[in-house]
């Protein structure tokens, strides 16, 4: 009776061990501002949605995820809380299939671009993208 409790258990953990860190990649592109709530951060699938000035902090991709409805949804929710970890107001979604390329297995890449609107900006912010610009300059001029 035990082995049958167990088992659902290892479907769950299952699920899981899809949207862990290690299928995760962050490039920084801009800096890091106060987090956001995660339901505040706006899902934009097509940029004619984006209708205010903007920049990009980041590129955030999941891969390897399942092709399923269910997977792909908590992927989307995983994006949402780590961009708005980072600051973002909204967060551009796209994605990859394998299955495009005649992959046998195919699998699901989330591409998610993480977006800052800077109509808006308080003097904390302008000096984090102004110290964000001078790191970059200095990193930059350290390369050989």
């Amino acid at each position: 009776m035990k082995k049958l409790a167990i088992l659902p258990l290892c479907f769950l953990l299952g699920a899981c061990a899809t949207l862990n860190q290690a299928n995760l990649d962050w490039i920084p592109i801009g800096p890091t501002f106060p987090e956001t709530m995660p339901p505040d951060v706006q899902i934009v699938t097509d940029k004619s949605e984006i209708t205010r000035p903007y920049g990009n902090l980041g590129l955030l991709r999941i891969k390897n995820l399942e092709p399923d409805r269910d997977t792909l949804k908590r992927g989307v929710e995983k994006a949402r809380r780590f961009v708005a970890s980072k600051g973002a107001d909204a967060m551009f979604l796209g994605q990859y299939n394998s299955a495009e390329d005649g992959a046998p297995n195919p699998k699901v890449t989330l591409i998610v671009y993480a977006i800052k609107y800077v109509d808006d900006l308080s003097e904390a912010d302008i000096k984090a993208m102004q110290d964000f610009e001078v790191e970059g300059a200095l990193n930059a001029s350290l390369d050989f």
